[in-house]
């Protein structure tokens, strides 16, 4: 009897565990990263994936030589929770996006960075293998190309939190891992199937704190609300636009009517438009080295 009670609970168990696994959503599913409202046109070259939103800098480490800045734009997938920055990493265009959950890591470990420079515990002879990583990791989304329009292959990687020090000044890192190409999974073509390459981004603290601005949930969470609300009102529109063709007999007088209705509508939308909320938007300054 005992035997056949531990088979059975055996059972559950695994019956459990496929069942959580089955349940895992993926925050980066192709679905959500590429909406399927999109042009034939738009789909070919590659645009209308994301707003591109305010200007920033940013240092890089190149394969060969020292951190230099670049300039990019931070980033927002419309009608998602991702969100990061678009910059040229060499001679590579990249999107560094993450989804909500990434975004409060990468927030969390801004404030333990700041907190460790501001009370003095940053290890400068730390090695950076060990201090880039410090602060933890999350899941993240690239997309990448040869030019900002053509940016054709996609990774899953691993995004890592922490600091390094560069010529005595500290800067907080994000580095992201090498990772596999899933543009040409399981597709029959000659093109190469290029990896990601190791990415190491360097943000001062004014740097990081616009980034942090930036990515928050408060302010990623307006983008949201004012993309869902430009589809309500599409929606809206097009539900009015059938309504009329299916009254094109109604009386002259009851049309005098609806019009009547419709300019009151009309006068409450416009109050609307005057007290919506304008999403934080983080303006980039020019990166300065900072003393420690």
């Amino acid at each position: 009897m005992k035997k056949i009670i531990v088979a059975a609970v055996a059972a559950l168990l695994v019956v459990s565990s496929a069942f959580a696994k089955k349940k895992t959503i993926d925050p980066y599913d192709d679905k959500k990263m590429h909406p399927t409202d999109r042009s034939g046109l738009e789909k070919f070259l590659g645009t209308n994936r994301y707003e591109v939103l305010d200007e920033c800098a940013i240092y890089i480490r190149p394969i060969v030589g020292k951190i230099k800045a670049k300039k990019g734009n931070f980033i927002y997938r419309r009608g998602t929770d991702v969100a990061g920055f678009r910059i040229y990493y060499d001679t590579t265009a990249y999107t560094v996006e993450m989804a909500q959950e990434t975004r409060q890591i990468c927030c969390d470990a801004i404030d333990k960075y700041f907190d460790d420079f501001e009370n003095k515990r940053l290890d400068r002879k730390g090695k950076a293998d060990k201090t880039r990583v410090i602060y933890g990791k999350a899941p993240g989304y690239e997309e990448y190309g040869v030019a900002i329009n053509m940016m054709n292959y996609k990774a899953k990687p691993t995004f890592y939190f922490g600091y390094d020090f560069v010529d005595g000044s500290p800067y907080f890192v994000i580095h992201v891992a090498k990772t596999k190409n899933l543009a040409l999974e399981g597709r029959s073509t000659d093109l190469p199937n290029l990896e990601t390459i190791v990415q190491n981004y360097y943000f001062t603290r004014a740097q990081a704190l616009k980034l942090k601005e930036f990515i928050h949930e408060s302010n990623i969470s307006l983008y949201h609300a004012e993309e869902q609300k430009k589809l309500a009102e599409l929606n809206a529109v097009s539900e009015n636009d059938d309504y009329a063709e299916a009254s094109s007999d109604v009386p002259e007088k009851k049309k005098k009517a609806k019009k009547s209705k419709s300019k009151k509508e009309s006068d409450t939308d416009e109050y609307v438009e005057k007290e919506e909320v304008t999403p934080i938007k983080a303006k980039a300054k020019e990166p300065v080295g900072e003393e420690y």
